[in-house]
């Protein structure tokens, strides 16, 4: 198999998202860059350089409607709710055409890919969304336990914790379950009924809460030679994950932390 490098990578990765985004604007359906993604867009105008993965939001209702809608010749929707294999609680768009090996198991193959991350909706009152938030983080763990490969990293007490899990899961298989167990738990409350949501499956916790608006009225961004959905109030959602989002992390910090290896099949 032929290696795909860091830069091939990405261009795949583009190539994906600007085959989704078509995709939704023509359909309909919501979405945003998200994480460092929108990072990326905001400050550098495209890939932070020292990024190597895309990441998009949806509104959930607009996530259900494209994981069984979208199709593509090259690229396929993975995600638990097509195939209970998969023990993630979130979708990838991966391309067939390639092999991806990452710090993750998420029981099947994968190819070089962008996250979908579902936007839920929240309880009112941040007592309620303390409480959501926690429950969903203890089956992030589970679930990390189940799927992430190299624990070196991890401290003293991680490291118990997930071999702790692994042990069970060999008895006991149930990681698929927690895997739909975590979907079903974030849909509790629903998105367009709620005034605070959040990407509840994964991600930064209580920093990922937003108001429904900044998940949903969106200004179109530079990327790379495309342009994709922000949310008009970016900032406030760049403040509250990283602060003072234009500053530079130091030199020693710009690195790529995901540490994949891309081939072509």
């Amino acid at each position: 198999m032929k290696c795909i490098n860091i830069d091939e990578m990405k261009n795949i990765q583009l190539e994906i998202l600007a085959d989704v985004a078509d995709f939704c604007d023509k359909s309909g359906i919501r979405y945003f860059l998200s994480g460092g993604t929108m990072l990326g867009a905001v400050r550098h105008k495209g890939f932070i350089p020292w990024d190597d993965d895309i990441d998009i939001q949806m509104p959930r209702p607009d996530y259900n409607r494209f994981i069984h809608e979208y199709q593509h010749p090259n690229f396929e929707v993975c995600c638990w709710d097509l195939d209970k294999n998969y023990i993630c609680t979130y979708a990838k768009v991966s391309d067939k055409r390639t092999v991806l090996v990452e710090n993750g198991n998420f029981g099947r193959e994968v190819g070089v890919n962008i996250d979908v991350f579902p936007v839920d909706g929240l309880p009112e009152g941040e007592e309620h969304i303390d409480r959501t938030v926690s429950k969903m983080k203890v089956l992030w763990g589970l679930i990390v336990c189940a799927t992430v490969k190299d624990i070196t990293k991890r401290s003293t007490l991680k490291k118990i914790e997930i071999t702790i899990m692994r042990a069970v899961y060999k008895l006991f298989p149930l990681q698929s379950y927690f895997t739909g167990l975590a979907i079903k738990t974030a849909q509790k409350y629903p998105f367009d009924n709620s005034d605070k949501v959040a990407t509840l499956v994964w991600g930064y916790g209580k920093r990922e809460v937003i108001s429904h608006s900044t998940a949903t009225q969106y200004i179109k961004a530079d990327f790379e030679q495309y342009k994709f959905n922000i949310p008009a109030d970016y900032e406030d959602y760049l403040i509250h994950i990283y602060g003072n989002y234009m500053q530079l992390p130091p030199e020693s910090e710009r690195v790529y932390k995901h540490h994949t290896n891309a081939s072509w099949k």
